[in-house]
């Protein structure tokens, strides 16, 4: 009875990696998406700005009036899968005064609710965000004339792959929930 006991757990425990390794691996690529969906847009963004600031003071040339449009939505792009980066790697601002004077056990606690909210808005985000890009397929910008759907989109994947890591977050605070409630480090 023993053995099948302890069977059951070393393949509970391997479903257990191989469901955290997954996740990992879907965290990774998350974050290799948002990095290269920020640096691609930042250099967008950078030479469309270069170019407006030139064709404005080169008196042979125009102005060149789709330069904004595209920093912008490129800004919006930038801002969203950057922002994903960082809260993979946890770099985002975190204001920890009143939590740090809690004891371990309850900043777990506190961290595992934080990660809750964090889900419950980026629900709502997502499905008010689909909402959003199917109504922003019809309008355009004035100068580029590109759809508004292509500047909401960069918002939108950037909501999912905080979901990607936000699921990552969780699954890791109730993996490691006992382990901390007993005293121990997560």
């Amino acid at each position: 009875m023993e053995g099948v006991k302890m069977l059951t757990e070393k393949t509970d425990r391997a479903k257990g990696s191989q469901l955290m390794w997954v996740i990992d691996q879907g965290s990774g690529w998350a974050e290799r998406i948002g990095i290269v969906l920020a640096t691609g847009s930042g250099f967008i963004m950078l030479f469309a700005l270069l170019v407006g600031v030139a064709t404005r003071w080169l008196p042979f040339m125009t102005s060149a009036i789709w330069s904004e449009e595209i920093a912008r939505m490129c800004m919006l792009w930038l801002t969203a899968n950057g922002a994903s980066v960082a809260y993979k790697r946890s770099d985002l601002v975190k204001f920890n005064l009143l939590v740090d004077l809690f004891s371990a056990k309850v900043r777990y606690v506190l961290e595992l609710f934080s990660y809750l909210c964090i889900a419950a808005v980026l629900g709502v985000l997502l499905k008010y965000g689909y909402e959003m890009l199917l109504l922003k397929m019809k309008v355009r910008a004035a100068a580029t004339r590109i759809s508004y759907f292509w500047w909401a989109l960069g918002l939108y994947i950037g909501f999912v792959l905080m979901a990607v890591h936000t699921v990552r977050f969780l699954v890791i605070h109730v993996k490691n929930w006992n382990q901390v409630m007993k005293g121990g480090n997560a």
